[in-house]
């Protein structure tokens, strides 16, 4: 199943081909996002698959996504926003994809890997998957929704509608921050999509997707003491790494206002800390205090 995951990976890039056959410019619609109304008017390339219309996909985004905070967001809080769920979202539907695909291979000895692939990624497209993995056909049509909405959020903001591998977009950095981090002879932008995952990954509440950000060993300190060295080990913990103060320091933190020295990068007052390796920045150390 390898090949099926690297494919999977790239879901952002290609689940949208599987929308319909639609006109250059399909005809706007306005859809209200984190307290603020946008105007939607997809462009998508000819000779598409069959599937959804744009507004029939967009019925698939999350009820609360429309709910503002209160304060008036910018456009950039928006994109955010969105682009956090969507990294939320698609990295669960590739778990999802792999398990499923797994399953009817073991079921189907014999079976050719990319025949498989084609199968589940087509059932889905088409929404014929709704009888028999319901809960893997609302996870790929929100996720369809809110890539498409993340496109067009760009689009307006002339941002490039591809956002780059991370799934953030490149963010507008200070002199001075970036400096911050050259001097540690760490790459500002890496750092940036480095916490803007970690972020994410508490956010979700699923210790899977914190196992993918996750630096091991992790490092448990504080009133707690313990060193976790696997995946297994963390989703095994996920009471004490998903500890709800935890969750509330790294969910309020700022890239801007974040300290960083050689060892990484500090979280709140020291209750988690993103280090570096060979695969980037991800979650090194956490502090306890209960």
């Amino acid at each position: 199943m390898t090949g099926f995951t690297a494919r999977a990976l790239g879901l952002s890039v290609c689940l949208l081909a599987f929308l319909s056959v639609v006109k250059a410019s399909a005809d706007p619609f306005f859809v209200k996002v984190y307290g603020r109304t946008y105007k939607v008017d997809p462009r998508y390339p000819p000779n598409e698959l069959k599937g959804p219309t744009p507004q029939e996909a967009m019925e698939a985004l999350p009820a609360d996504i429309a709910q503002g905070p209160s304060f008036r967001p910018s456009h950039e809080q928006v994109l955010a926003e969105v682009e956090e769920r969507l990294w939320i979202v698609r990295n669960q539907l590739v778990g999802e994809l792999e398990e499923t695909a797994v399953s009817r291979q073991s079921r189907n000895a014999g079976s050719d890997t990319k025949t498989i692939d084609q199968e589940i990624t087509g059932s889905l497209a088409s929404g014929a998957a709704q009888t028999q993995a319901p809960a893997l056909q609302q996870l790929y049509d929100r996720h369809r929704a809110l890539d498409l909405l993340a496109r067009e959020l760009r689009r307006s903001m002339d941002l490039p509608v591809r956002p780059p591998e991370a799934g953030f977009s490149r963010p507008k950095l200070t002199p001075e921050i970036e400096a911050s981090y050259r001097a540690q002879n760490f790459d500002p932008l890496e750092a940036y999509y480095g916490f803007r995952r970690v972020k994410a990954a508490f956010r979700s509440g699923d210790v899977e997707l914190l196992a993918r950000v996750t630096r091991y060993p992790l490092a448990v300190t504080g009133t707690i003491r313990r060193t976790i060295r696997n995946r297994g080990q963390l989703v095994a913990a996920k009471k004490t790494v998903m500890d709800p103060h935890l969750r509330e320091v790294v969910a309020s933190s700022t890239f801007e206002t974040i300290f960083v020295r050689d060892k990484g990068m500090m979280l709140g007052q020291g209750e988690a800390w993103l280090t570096y390796d060979n695969t980037g920045f991800g979650l090194g150390i956490i502090v306890l205090q209960r």
